[in-house]
Formats: C-alpha cells, structure tokens, sequence
C-alpha cells in the first residue's frame, strides 16, 4: 500500500467501509493534524463496536503491547491499540528536529518536557540517557555530529548536564531487545483478525526498515506540513488552515467569507489547534447568524493594544521588515492610534540603545555567546548594582537576556540613528499633510533598511 497523503484520507475511509482494512496503521506529522485524522479512523473502524487501548509512546514498553496484539481478546468488536508519540521511527535523522525541541520547551520553562526531548534524542542517537560518563557539553563538534547528525551549537551547553540527569530519570521501556525489531517480527507473523495498531508520530525517519514495511504492507498516512518562510511553505500551511477554518465552522453551519478567514489565520498563524478554537469561538458568538464578518472577528480574536504593539516590535527585533509592515499595518486598521505606535518605537530603541552600550562596557562581563543561566548568574547581577538602570532591568531574566540578544544583533551606529527617525516621524504626524500611513511605513524602512 503506497503512502497516502492527508488530502487522501477519505478515499481511505471510504475503503475501510468497504471492509479494505488494514491491521496496521502509522500516522505522522502535525501534531494535531495526526490526532485529528486518528479519531477519524477509530470512529470508522469502531462504527461497529470495540474498544481504543490508549498507549503513551514515551512511557512504552514495547514487550507489553506486543503481547496485547498477539492475544485474542475477550472484549467484542475491534481492539485498537493507539500508541501516541511512539519512538519506533526515531534516528540520528531526526534528532536536529528533537533537539529544537528541547531548545525551544527550555526556553518557555518546561523542563519536564525539554527533559523528555532530550531523551528522545539521546535514545535515537544510540546514546544512554543514564550513562554517567556522557559529557554532552564537553562533546567534541566532530563526536556530535557524528551522533546526531547536525553541527554542535556554539553556544555554552552547561545546562545540559542537569538536564541529562532529569531526562536519565524517566521511566524506560522494560523489556530487553530491540523493540524495532520484536515489531517487525509480529507484523511479519500477522496480527488477530479483530486488533489493530494505530501509531501515530510526529517524527519519522523514513529509511527506517519498520517504516519501509509499514509503508509496503499496511498503511502509512502522511499529515505532516512543510515548515519554514518560503512561499511554498507558507502556501501549504494556509491550504491546511483553510481547510480546518471551513471544516470547523461548517459543523455549526456557519461562513466565512476569505478575506476574514485570511485575517484570522495571519493573526493567530500557524497553529491548528488555536485556528479550530477561535473557529468555533466565532461560530458560537455569531449566534443565529449564518455569516462572519470582519467585526465579528475583530471582537473575538482581536488582540489586544499590547499584544499587537509587541508583535510589531518583535518583527522590529528580528529585522523582520515584511512582517513589521504587515503588523503596522494590520494594528491601524484595529484602532491603535499612529502616535502610540510611535511611543512604542522610542522606547523600544531606546532600551536597545541602552543594552547595546552596557554591553560594550567591559566590567559588565556580556558575551553574545553565553548561554541565559550565565548571562543570569554572572552578567546581570553586575548590572543590577548600577540603580541608575532599575526601572530598565526589573523583568523576568530570561526576557531580559533574550532583549540582550537582539540588542546585539544591530550595531551602534543604526541605534543611535534610530532616536533622530522616530523624532522626524512624529513630527511629520503632528504637523504635514502626508497620511499616518505613509509615516509609519517610511519610519519602518528606514529603521531597518539601515541594518541591510
């Protein structure tokens, strides 16, 4: 059976009903996208009775599934046995993927889960999380990326060790062997009429033998989307987001005309969950009404000033000049009045001017290069002695560390012009004829065409 692609599922669903079914089914991609179509098998497969044996792949033990699938149940119907986030996929290929995970779970203070990646990483790389004398930090870059398959981060990985420790501490699958291939054993043998294995993951190394197989003898559905900022990418995103928008508020026989559903996904972006549940918020503010409009979608999703000011001087922050224009744009027809645009600009320069020339202060200890936990330890403390600078340094650490970063990102020289522009723009506001508009989007381009 060739590889099926998410567009394709229900020609899939159409042949179960016909009884073509599979004893095996794998799952991958978005997350959600790989839940959403899973339910929808389960209910099909399930239309005439059984049971759903929900397995956590990371706290798996292989031997133990396995031995539920080669038993005759007792239970009437169909047993399907769901195993999330299984692991049988992973390898070196994927561990970059894991690895920004880890990052990315680390960086919003969810060590449980960055732990959990880490794990994930270790184990596809053939590397035991436990093993004491793994030094990941002291990893040589050839050794690492000969593990992992990626180059090895420049920046300080101190923080590792603890973390290796938390990950090392995790339950682990208990039986012996390789569980890849105690699976293709069975598979090969076949399974009892009534069970079925529904995997479902959201990293797959595709050269995998077990994959290969699932692919050639059972059935294997593609959910994933391409990532990234290309226009192809971003075209197959918003094809998904559309289908979701349609499909949500179809359920409550609701529409939306497209430039509304255009609007929602670029305010809430590329995250199916949220797009289905500000989908069904709409649906449900609506009423009796059959038609969303711009208004209604600017009462429930609307963002507030804050939210949108900070969105603009994060795409400022990234030198993201599309994205700043788009964002400036967007938060004027919202209301945000051009001055508080302009307020917002001036003290965002103005506390990056400041961090930039703390940083080129030498008893302050800043290296672009240390890691948050240094720039915490070491850094901040010594920025702290000067109260000139209290109101300025009073966040949250990592925040403080994270605008120490982009602080770093531009030069001196385009900070200080910075302060003149923003000045000119505000003066053009309060007294020539020339539209807000045109002000903010020349303030933008020469703020950041300096930087080019």
């Amino acid at each position: 059976m060739a590889l099926i692609s998410r567009e394709k599922l229900t020609t899939l669903i159409k042949e179960i009903k016909q009884g073509d079914i599979s004893p095996v089914y794998l799952v991958f991609g978005d997350r959600y996208l790989c839940r959403q179509a899973a339910d929808t098998l389960c209910q099909v497969l399930l239309a005439d009775g059984g049971t759903i044996h929900p397995v956590d792949g990371e706290q798996e033990d292989p031997a133990a599934t396995l031995l539920n699938l080669r038993s005759f149940s007792l239970l009437p119907g169909r047993q399907i046995y769901r195993v999330s986030d299984t692991r049988l996929f992973h390898s070196k290929k994927v561990a970059d993927a894991l690895w920004k995970k880890v990052l990315r779970a680390r960086e919003n203070n969810k060590e449980d889960l960055a732990a959990r990646h880490l794990r994930a990483m270790l184990v596809a790389a053939g590397l035991d999380p436990s093993d004491l004398e793994l030094d990941l930090a002291g990893l040589p870059a050839t050794r690492w990326q000969q593990a992992f398959g990626f180059p090895k981060p420049a920046a300080p990985l101190d923080w590792l060790e603890p973390l290796r420790e938390k990950a090392a501490s995790l339950p682990s699958p208990t039986s012996g062997g390789d569980p890849v291939d105690m699976f293709e054993k069975i598979l090969q043998e076949g399974l009892p009429k009534n069970n079925i294995l529904l995997l479902l993951a959201e990293e797959v190394d595709r050269r995998k033998k077990l994959f290969r197989l699932l692919q050639d003898r059972f059935a294997v559905i593609d959910c994933s989307v391409e990532s990234g900022s290309s226009s192809r990418a971003q075209k197959a995103q918003k094809s998904v987001l559309q289908e979701l928008v349609k499909k949500t508020l179809g359920e409550f026989g609701k529409t939306m005309p497209a430039p509304v559903t255009d609007r929602l996904i670029e305010r809430v972006g590329f995250h199916p969950v949220a797009v289905v549940m500000e989908s069904e918020k709409l649906a449900l503010y609506v009423g009796d009404r059959q038609r969303i409009t711009h208004e209604d979608l600017d009462a429930v999703v609307g963002r507030t000033r804050q939210e949108a000011l900070f969105e603009l001087t994060d795409a400022v922050g990234k030198k993201n000049l599309d994205r700043a224009l788009l964002v400036a744009g967007r938060i004027q027809e919202n209301g945000i009045h051009p001055l508080a645009i302009i307020a917002t600009l001036r003290n965002y320069a103005r506390t990056l001017l400041l961090f930039r020339s703390l940083q080129l202060q030498e008893r302050y200890d800043y290296r672009p290069t240390m890691s948050a936990d240094q720039f915490k330890s070491q850094c901040l403390p010594l920025l702290k002695e000067n109260g000139s600078w209290a109101t300025e340094l009073k966040g949250h650490p990592y925040a403080l560390f994270m605008q120490f970063r982009t602080a770093a990102s531009f030069s001196p020289a385009t900070l200080c012009c910075w302060p003149r522009l923003i000045l000119d723009a505000e003066l053009r506001l309060k007294g020539s004829p020339v539209s807000a508009r045109t002000v903010i989007v020349h303030l933008l381009l020469s703020m950041l065409s300096r930087e080019a």
